[in-house]
């Protein structure tokens, strides 16, 4: 579904204040692809937000911000990137529960913790706790049948979103009333009321919550970029108005920064599938001879260029070409290293095999712009690794063409201080002492 140029033009506005008001929610708002599709509300998940147009056009603009304000906290918290929960109406309301604790003066029609569950002893807690809570009651719920059944219903086609009745209109008094346990996830109170708003089509867990969950699961990868946003949030101050109760909640969330060997195998994918060809000659393994199969050059060429400048020590260097081992247990076969400093020492070395020893020469100072002139004037390479202290300044972007670049540091100190400038050219991770054994 295209995107009506006011739904985006809404949604830019609203983003354009929130750069110099809301800084992390604009980074992490701006880390996907938002885009127009035919969903009813709007769905967040796999690096996407997708939007209903006339669902963004509907709202109010102080609850249009809204709307956007919770998603990006939903994000924030990584409810689309943890573990699936099951099933997705009850998760969905999980989640909703948790925005509503922490994000209370949302004009959002979410219950209350005390509404759900009659007591406050359950209130400001985490998404997997109201999980469990809800998993709970719902046996004992009237028509929690229809949640345990929630794939087949959630697929139905959903009925047109109504027209708000009016801009002066409000959800409070939905929040004023005490709903029964699962109210929002599968309540019938509002039978009586007047016809819903598109706020309450997007609160209503049964009518949305199978849709809305469909791409969420665990990923390690844009959990740690949210660990980065909130790192750089942390060390600048630039959480923006956000209440003190959800930062506390995020740095608890903070997960410790993602396993290097698990960064190398999906650097070795990404390489790779620069490679990937599509074909009629094989049947795709999803869809059969109706799509297109893929087939791989195996002839893949991967750069490590490894530091060996006055401020690496001769155990970091090791570790360095360590590195360039571990990718023969990833299925490639060979590789090219170079040594550099402020320029790149002696000749490319072609490895065909691990080795147990490199000679090198060099321990000069660091001049990153020696590899990406390397890169340039050797045209070809399907991704590159740099292993670093970092102690330089961040190079030139590669001129000849976009060439995935991984950025290894040898510790996390030296991640911290040297890491910021050198994310727009590539991925950046660091060796834990840990992990180096």
């Amino acid at each position: 579904m295209a995107a009506s140029p006011l739904a985006r033009e809404r949604i830019g506005r609203i983003l354009e204040r929130w750069f110099l008001t809301e800084p992390l929610l604009f980074s992490l708002w701006n880390d996907h692809r938002v885009t127009g599709a035919p969903v009813a509300t709007i769905r967040v998940g796999a690096g996407v937000i997708a939007y209903n147009p006339e669902f963004i056009d509907g709202l109010t603009p102080v609850e249009l911000e809204a709307v956007m304000r919770g998603e990006a906290v939903r994000i924030l918290l990584k409810h689309p990137y943890s573990r699936r929960l099951l099933p997705p109406q009850i998760a969905w309301q999980a989640s909703n529960l948790t925005l509503r604790e922490h994000l209370g003066t949302l004009p959002l029609p979410f219950p209350r913790a005390v509404d759900v569950f009659g007591h406050h002893d359950h209130d400001r807690q985490f998404y997997e706790f109201y999980h469990h809570r809800l998993l709970e009651q719902a046996p004992q719920h009237p028509g929690a049948g229809a949640l345990e059944s929630a794939g087949a219903a959630g697929r139905q086609p959903l009925p047109p979103i109504p027209s708000p009745s009016g801009e002066g209109e409000s959800s409070a008094g939905d929040s004023a009333k005490t709903p029964s346990p699962l109210a929002g996830a599968g309540g019938d109170e509002g039978a009586e009321a007047a016809a819903p708003t598109p706020l309450d089509d997007y609160a209503h867990s049964p009518r949305v919550g199978l849709e809305n969950t469909r791409d969420w699961d665990e990923d390690e990868l844009f959990s740690e970029r949210i660990d980065e946003r909130v790192t750089d949030a942390e060390l600048n101050r630039s959480w923006g108005t956000l209440p003190g109760a959800i930062r506390l909640r995020v740095l608890a969330n903070r997960q410790p920064r993602l396993d290097y060997r698990s960064v190398l195998r999906l650097f070795h994918r990404s390489v790779l599938s620069r490679r990937r060809r599509l074909t009629r000659m094989k049947p795709s393994r999803r869809y059969g001879f109706l799509y297109m199969g893929s087939r791989y050059d195996f002839t893949t060429r991967l750069l490590v260029a490894v530091d060996v400048s006055g401020s690496m020590t001769d155990d970091d260097i090791r570790l360095g070409f360590s590195l360039v081992n571990r990718f023969f247990q990833y299925g490639i076969d060979r590789i090219d290293a170079i040594a550099f400093d402020t320029q790149v020492r002696g000749e490319a070395l072609t490895l065909e095999r691990a080795r147990r020893e490199i000679r090198i020469t060099g321990r000069g100072g660091t001049n990153f712009n020696a590899v990406i002139d390397y890169i340039d004037a050797h045209p070809g390479y399907d991704g590159v690794l740099i292993f670093t202290d970092g102690v330089a300044p961040a190079p030139r972007p590669p001129g000849a063409r976009r060439i995935p670049l991984l950025w290894v540091f040898i510790d996390e100190k030296t991640y911290q201080a040297g890491a910021p400038p050198l994310r727009a050219l590539g991925r950046v991770v660091f060796l834990k002492n840990s992990q180096t054994s």
